[in-house]
């Protein structure tokens, strides 16, 4: 009779558990903005380019020094990926999905964390013309489903991802204003 008790207290507390989850979102969106000074065909082309991702990635040596990259053959555009192996964070890749000349850039995230355990991510940048700067806001949305851990969980998600999100694009807002200035130092030069 002892062990029946235990046994219905544990499966009470799974139940109120799934119950209480069901007053959590399932869904989720995510959206951070800023202003890079830069036109809006300048940016695309930055971010569009995946050799350019080293540049302000938080997927780097900063986070794991063992890791090493390769890129795909193509370098630009829909298709271009880096792919990635180090030993805290494992085998994974970058890749563009989706490349919308001057207006977005989709792209999905895959790492291979060894013995089945894995993690996918979607996500994508938008852009939008403010005259000669560009608003590039990185979007997250998804569906975390039914499952009552990952509901409790989102919270916590939305929290980091914002604060990632923020701390990324100050990164790609520098990176890409310091490439434009690199690149005219040689025109610059010549005008003196």
């Amino acid at each position: 009779m002892k062990l029946f008790k235990i046994f219905a207290g544990i499966m009470g507390f799974f139940a109120l558990v799934f119950v209480v989850s069901l007053f959590f979102p399932r869904t989720y969106k995510i959206e951070k903005t800023t202003v890079v000074n830069m036109h809006d065909h300048e940016t695309f082309a930055y971010l569009n380019n995946i050799r350019n991702w080293a540049d302000w990635s938080p997927w780097n040596t900063d986070l794991d020094s063992s890791m090493v990259f390769f890129l795909s053959k193509v370098t630009e555009g829909k298709g271009a990926a880096q792919y990635f192996r180090g030993g805290l964070v494992g085998n994974g890749r970058f890749r563009i999905v989706e490349s919308i000349p001057n207006e977005s850039i989709a792209y999905s995230l895959y790492i291979d964390m060894g013995e089945g355990s894995y993690m996918s991510i979607s996500q994508k940048f938008v852009l939008k013309s403010l005259g000669g700067k560009t608003q590039l806001t990185w979007v997250d949305e998804g569906d975390v489903g039914m499952n009552p851990l990952y509901r409790f969980l989102l919270p916590s998600k939305i929290k980091s991802t914002e604060q990632g999100f923020e701390e990324g694009l100050a990164v790609i807002k520098k990176s890409a204003e310091n490439r434009k200035l690199q690149m005219m130092q040689p025109l610059l030069q010549s005008l003196d």
